[in-house]
């Protein structure tokens, strides 16, 4: 497969990953600010992309119509908006632009700043963003 091709369908060294991060706020809207003040630096920091973050329903645009919006990423964003997320959560889906995966680093770094039990923080294993089946 031509490297043209193989970029616009996101395979082989152009596949990217991206991981899920989920985070318990109680449903408090305080903590779900506190929560983004805590991301933001570790977003810059590694260069990283969010789509999604909310507590409950999260609207922000799906893919459709939008090719620059990971299948994977709408994928979940149809899941919160047909309200199957819990509202006492905030979850994100990261990834890096131009890369394959997450890098462990950012990890974590997300680990040592959301330790506190009060987050009950999860990261979802590494999943290929554009080629995911939900």
């Amino acid at each position: 497969m031509k490297k043209r091709i193989r970029k616009k369908l996101h395979v082989g060294e152009y596949k990217q990953c991206g991981n899920v991060i989920i985070l318990n706020t109680k449903g408090e809207v305080e903590i779900a600010e506190i929560i983004l003040d805590k991301l933001q630096p570790i977003i810059d920091e590694f260069s990283l992309t969010v789509v999604g973050g909310g507590t409950g329903r999260i609207l922000i645009p799906s893919r459709k119509g939008n090719k620059y919006i990971p299948d994977f990423a709408g994928a979940v964003i149809t899941a919160v908006v047909e309200e199957t997320f819990p509202n006492d959560q905030m979850m994100f889906c990261i990834y890096v632009k131009h890369s394959t995966e997450v890098p462990q680093s950012a990890l974590d770094a997300l680990k040592q700043s959301f330790a506190d039990e009060q987050y009950n923080l999860q990261i979802g294993k590494s999943l290929d963003l554009w080629h995911t089946d939900l």
